[in-house]
């Protein structure tokens, strides 16, 4: 339950086994690579001066970067035309990773061999199917209208006074023509149907040509040209149209069967190319990251501590390589939560605000466990949270640190339920170990009250804790959220609660002369800071400025105390919003004058308060973590571990 401790590794070997040493290091899935170039640019890149390093020393003067190749990208287009030829599917997530690579150069001309074969069934399939959805669209059902017509098309070509053409209207567009008939020298018959519209003849006048073809084309008339071969009367075309049509399907299903052959000849080869094809990119993607220089490479990358023989062990079959590891740690660290099996999941909530920096506490069992109680207290009931664990499992199976999440504050809302004596809203099926909120109305609220003012003790010991590792005294010692703060909220609260609660451990005027020292501190927190350190001027350039900012930011510190302890009152209005929720759809039960009726609306009664208020009180635990705890003690902005991995 901490921050892993980093180690900066830097390897150096021979030019030619780089590929094998980067996927050695892909398969361990425990260094996260930087830019070995930015690294020695900044002098984090050395090596003993020996005589075994002499030419390694001599290289340094020619690093290079590698360029990003297209190579591997025009072969995933190749594959990717493959597979949806052939209907294939390439996961990603089953690459083998003890995969033996070929080169480049052999994977595309095994890929390009390939696509030659398929190429023409593919092509030739396409082709087929065009012709096909043509005589569907227009021909099928183009002479419907005309069955027992006994004029054959070849003697209406031959007409020597009359033309014709064939072609769709929309149905507005027919529409105008039948308003406007009248108005057209021409004979315009419905001859059947297609996908786009109604087929019709127009017979007209040659000698009208031209305006018969204005007119058509104002009313978006689609003309179907009839090849010469299509010949006979209406009923001979359809026959023929049927009969290419078997044609067609015969010579596609000829076509299918080569393809299906190739498939099976090479689907399986076809995957492992692509396999390789997806290593090596990966391999090209990381390679950006990598120096060289003409007979070396040149690899940094972070590596947690105790990862580190892992890590060696696993690049020992690439001799001769140089390895060092740095052992200076600084901000520019990523960050490896390390955390047991049960407060793992709470780290979707700490991430989702910002990945803790390296030098801060890892916050997540503080969140874990503030969480839980919160969301207990606000949700308790026994068969609500046995709804979200079970919930929470199968959410694990695709997201498993949300699904964990889930499950886990349904436990506590079990055992609160528990301690409520609720199930699935009813308070008469078990005893409460504790106490019924709605019957202790104040008692919940200042439960909720004293949950609040220890988690904000906790988080202001986090905070002096997280200053101390930065070394800053200002605000570890006299900032607001610092020694000084805290001092101050505890007196606060001694003052206040001793006055409600009519106690005098420790006299008033004591308390008030602590609240003044500690309020002089956060005051004065920067000469004192620079008198600490021997640091002059003990102020900056504007005195006044300063110490303006300073008692204003006194009003901020007063009220960000007081609203925070009095926001976590919302906890135990919660945990009485709940009862009452249930209370009112247990009322509307009641009024359905029948059990079965009653059933149905406390099935829908749980139903809403399961999915809204649960969602509503997921929020708000948000929230309170967020704005009232997180913003006393945590950054966020610290650089999560990514370590290169195969797959996606």
């Amino acid at each position: 339950m901490s921050i892993e401790k980093m180690t900066m590794m830097n390897i150096v070997g021979d030019i030619d086994s780089l590929d094998n040493v980067l996927k050695d290091l892909l398969k361990t899935r425990k260094v996260d690579l930087v830019s070995a170039a930015s690294q020695i640019e900044k002098s984090n890149f050395l090596f003993d001066v020996s005589y075994k390093n002499v030419d390694l020393l001599v290289d340094l003067n020619d690093i290079r970067s590698f360029e990003k190749s297209e190579e591997c990208q025009e072969m995933f287009q190749k594959g990717k035309k493959l597979e949806a030829v052939l209907n294939l599917e390439f996961e990603v997530e089953k690459i083998d990773e003890n995969i033996k690579l070929a080169s480049k150069d052999e994977l595309n001309d095994e890929l390009e061999s390939i696509c030659s074969e398929v190429s023409e069934p593919s092509r030739r399939i396409e082709a087929l199917k065009k012709e096909q959805e043509y005589l569907d669209n227009f021909h099928t059902n183009s002479f419907n209208e005309m069955e027992g017509f006994p004029i054959k098309v070849e003697d209406l070509r031959n007409m020597d006074y009359f033309d014709f053409k064939m072609g769709i209207f929309t149905k507005e567009n027919i529409h105008k023509v039948k308003k406007n008939y009248e108005n057209i020298l021409a004979v315009i018959l419905h001859t059947g149907s297609s996908s786009e519209g109604e087929v019709y003849f127009v017979f007209y006048p040659n000698k009208l040509e031209l305006e018969i073809s204005r007119i058509l084309r104002s009313l978006n008339f689609k003309e179907i040209f009839l090849p010469k071969a299509y010949a006979g009367t209406p009923n001979e075309i359809k026959d023929n149209i049927e009969s290419q049509k078997e044609k067609l399907n015969f010579e596609i299903n000829q076509q299918q069967r080569i393809i299906d052959e190739i498939k099976e000849k090479y689907s399986d080869r076809i995957k492992t190319i692509m396999e390789q094809v997806w290593i090596s990119s990966k391999l090209d993607d990381i390679k950006e990251k990598v120096a060289f220089s003409s007979h070396f490479f040149y690899i940094s990358g972070w590596v947690s501590v105790s990862d580190k023989d892992e890590v060696k062990k696993a690049l020992e079959g690439n001799d001769p390589l140089i390895i060092k590891y740095e052992h200076e740690e600084n901000a520019e660290s990523p960050t490896k939560l390390k955390n047991n099996w049960f407060f793992r999941p709470f780290e979707w909530l700490v991430n989702l605000y910002g990945t803790p920096g390296y030098n801060e506490i890892d916050p997540t069992p503080f969140v874990g466990i503030s969480y839980m109680l919160l969301f207990g207290i606000m949700f308790g009931d026994l068969g609500q949270g046995f709804v979200m664990v079970i919930a929470g499992y199968f959410l694990s199976k695709k997201m498993e640190l949300f699904g964990g999440l889930i499950s886990r504050i349904g436990l506590a809302s079990m055992l609160f339920g528990l301690l409520y004596g609720a199930v699935f809203g009813i308070e008469t099926l078990i005893p409460a170990l504790w106490m019924k909120p709605f019957e202790n109305i104040n008692d919940i609220l200042m439960v909720a009250i004293f949950v609040g003012v220890s988690a904000l003790l906790v988080a202001y010991i986090y905070a002096i804790i997280n200053a101390y590792k930065r070394r800053d005294i200002e605000e570890g010692v006299f900032g607001k959220e610092g020694i000084a703060g805290v001092i101050l909220y505890i007196t606060m609260l001694v003052i206040v609660g001793g006055s409600m609660l009519g106690l005098s451990i420790i006299p008033v005027p004591v308390l008030v002369g602590i609240a003044v020292i500690a309020l002089s501190a956060i005051i004065f927190r920067l000469p004192l800071t620079h008198m600490i350190e021997g640091k002059r001027p003990l102020h900056g350039d504007d005195i006044s400025g300063y110490y303006v900012e300073s008692i204003f930011s006194l009003v901020e510190t007063f009220l960000g105390m007081l609203s925070g302890t009095i926001s976590f009152i919302r906890v135990g209005a919660f945990a009485l919003t709940h009862v009452g929720l249930f209370l009112a759809f247990e009322t509307i039960g009641h009024m359905m004058g029948s059990t079965v009726g009653n059933v149905i609306v406390l099935i829908i009664g749980n139903i809403f308060i399961l999915g809204l208020e649960g969602l509503i009180v997921f929020i708000q635990g948000m929230r309170l973590q967020y704005y009232e705890l997180f913003s006393r003690y945590y950054r966020g902005d610290g650089r999560e571990f990514n370590p290169v991995r195969l797959g996606k």
